[in-house]
């Protein structure tokens, strides 16, 4: 009699399994049926946050639901993202921004979370052009000028940026480094309070995203000193390069979209498409063009490739800036 009963849960388990399979593919087909939650690791009113902000409203129309935008700043822009691994269900309803820093942080920090196996890597969206800026007003004028001055006057040189951990503070470190000279970091909670602290003279220098910088050079109120691309910014002629300079030290930042891991196919491929299109649209493009980023696009298959690699060569950056942890 057990081995029927047996035979019986066994049948209606399967039954169930069968009929369950249907459902979960019609759930997946209709993706999505409700808003989805992107959030980014940065401050309301920066570049990553405006860069996001209209990627979410151009792919949301091609979705079908709206996409709403929560800022979760901190840990190196990586609070948003390892916070939506650990707590968020696979189902495309909460996805992330992704910057360099989550392939970063865990070198830096120790973690509970894995930069590659715990995320579904979705697509890459686009690439920053980072920049060195000091206030119009400052007496530094030049690279060489910042250099001496920090000669001078070891750790009284501030310099501020989005926070502790960012590819900002990063970038600020290692240039610092290689200039053999000692500064004094000041991180904030994002791009917008690090410009106003340069503007109110309260720090005297910043690292940060040409876009950010841009417009208070354009109205004489910053002068950016240098850029970490590997060639010139057309936007800023006469602007030196780190690496023209002598300095070892270029750094394009592609950024994207993640969600939590085990992510179903259909719908990865789904938030991949709407955002290509949203990426390939000329109002996106347009934004690139103002905030002075680059276009950088991957399908999910390529930017996990990506990012794997990525992950390896970030070690050198944080060994560069002396920030790697200790076991």
């Amino acid at each position: 009699m057990r081995w029927y009963l047996d035979a019986m849960r066994s049948g209606l388990l399967a039954i169930g399994l069968i009929g369950a399979t249907p459902q979960l593919a019609a759930a997946q087909d209709s993706y999505p049926t409700r808003p989805i939650k992107l959030l980014v690791g940065f401050a309301a009113g920066g570049a990553t946050d405006t860069t996001f902000r209209k990627l979410g409203e151009l792919a949301a129309k091609d979705l079908g639901q709206p996409i709403i935008i929560e800022n979760r700043p901190g840990a190196g822009a990586t609070l948003a993202p390892s916070t939506m691994a650990k707590t968020e269900a696979p189902d495309g309803y909460t996805i992330a921004a992704a910057t360099a820093g989550l392939l970063r942080y865990p070198y830096m920090q120790k973690v509970d979370w894995d930069p590659i196996k715990d995320f579904t890597w979705i697509t890459g969206l686009g690439g920053y052009t980072f920049v060195l800026a000091v206030n119009a007003d400052s007496p530094i004028k030049t690279t060489a000028d910042w250099v001496a001055y920090a000669k001078k006057n070891p750790e009284s040189l501030t310099v501020a940026t989005a926070g502790a951990g960012t590819t900002m503070h990063l970038l600020a470190e290692a240039l610092a480094g290689m200039a053999d000279v000692k500064i004094t970091h000041v991180g904030y909670k994002g791009s917008s309070e690090a410009v106003t602290a340069i503007l109110g003279g309260h720090t005297m220098a910043t690292v940060d995203a040409i876009g950010t910088i841009l417009p208070y050079v354009e109205s004489g109120k910053m002068r950016v000193l240098l850029s970490f691309d590997p060639q010139p910014v057309a936007s800023l002629p006469g602007v030196p390069t780190a690496k023209g300079l002598g300095y070892d030290l270029v750094y394009p930042a592609p950024y994207g979209l993640v969600g939590p891991k085990g992510m179903p196919p259909a719908v990865v491929d789904r938030l991949y498409k709407a955002f290509k299109t949203a990426a390939d649209s000329d109002e996106y493009k347009k934004l690139l063009v103002t905030l002075g980023q680059t276009q950088w696009q991957k399908a999910p298959a390529d930017y996990q490739k990506w990012a794997g690699e990525f992950y390896v060569s970030e070690r050198s950056l944080v060994e560069r800036a002396k920030l790697l942890r200790q076991p």
